[in-house]
């Protein structure tokens, strides 16, 4: 039995990877919510700029863990979301820098943990559904107890998990966000959908059998926000509304943007835009979430199209 320790807590929240689609979106919504937010980042500057609104910024130095735990002492949680884009050119070492960025991350925020004297109430970490595998014919449901892939996306969250269940060590509540694919309008991969079918060139990644899970973007941040506020949320979480085939997925699209949907698009295509990422369209996995369903979290869009239709209205 893990016990978990208790301090008295501020409204702090330190966050970093604010700056992505899920952060970005969460910051508006907890300052919405009167939280202070601390960002924790690599150009104070720019994000000054960007989020006027937050509390205070703090230079990303994985080299002095002391100096982020002075921000840490005594919040209401930490927020993990940093990562090295998937979707974007994988040359050179890329597989290594998405790894880094990820586990090295997450090393980083937990060591910076363990030196706050006043440990913060929780510690809410990114994580990604695709610790099952992307295979390319249906796998069976992968829920939470499911057993992880040995492929390099197994791998690489599994390892990330590793290094971010290591607060709880340190009596930390931890979380583990293992997000699927994320409908944000004009973010993420909507961002590059969307203009194909706009010009009636959108079409499903062959042969069209893949399954794709997803969940609408205030459903991501619903869940992250009852994560901070509800001691019940703890360990990995699927974060997933629905499952859609490849084709279902793009005739959906298509309908809820009033287009039709184009000709099916070769996976060759996709393997030269993403590379090692292509696997995450190429292929897929059936995931359903059984703590979110014991949690009582209960997603406000389970239908794909209304998803999309509330996004693109």
């Amino acid at each position: 039995m893990i016990i978990y320790i208790r301090v008295r807590m501020s409204e702090k929240i330190v966050i970093s990877g604010g700056t992505g689609l899920i952060g970005s979106t969460l910051i508006k919504e907890l300052i919405g919510k009167k939280y202070e937010v601390v960002m924790v980042t690599r150009n104070p500057e720019n994000v000054k700029k960007a989020f006027s609104e937050i509390s205070d910024v703090v230079k990303w130095d994985p080299k002095n863990p002391e100096n982020l735990a002075n921000y840490i002492e005594e919040s209401r949680a930490v927020i993990n979301l940093s990562g090295a884009p998937v979707f974007a050119k994988w040359k050179g070492d890329y597989s290594a820098q998405v790894r880094d960025s990820r586990v090295l991350g997450t090393r980083y925020i937990v060591e910076s943990i363990k030196k706050a004297k006043n440990k913060p109430g929780c510690l809410i970490n990114g994580s990604a559904s695709g610790i099952y595998g992307y295979g390319k014919t249906f796998g069976g449901v992968n829920d939470e107890s499911s057993k992880p892939s040995s492929d390099f996306w197994g791998s690489l969250v599994q390892d990330w998990e590793k290094e971010a269940i290591l607060a709880e060590n340190e009596g930390v509540r931890t979380v583990l966000l293992r997000t699927t694919l994320v409908l944000e309008k004009d973010k993420g991969a909507l961002e590059a959908l969307v203009p194909y079918f706009m010009k009636g060139l959108g079409g499903y990644v062959m042969p069209g059998k893949q399954i794709f899970p997803w969940i609408h973007i205030k459903d991501e941040i619903g869940v992250i926000i009852k994560a901070i506020e509800n001691p019940s949320f703890h360990g990995p979480i699927n974060l997933v509304a629905g499952n859609d085939t490849s084709k279902e997925f793009s005739r959906k699209l298509g309908k809820s943007l009033h287009k039709r949907s184009g000709l099916p698009i070769p996976q060759f295509v996709i393997k030269r835009m993403f590379g090692k990422a292509s696997d995450l369209v190429t292929g897929g996995s059936y995931v359903e979430s059984k703590r979110m369903d014991e949690l009582g979290y209960k997603p406000v869009f389970k239908e794909l199209e209304s998803a999309i239709s509330s996004l693109y209205k």
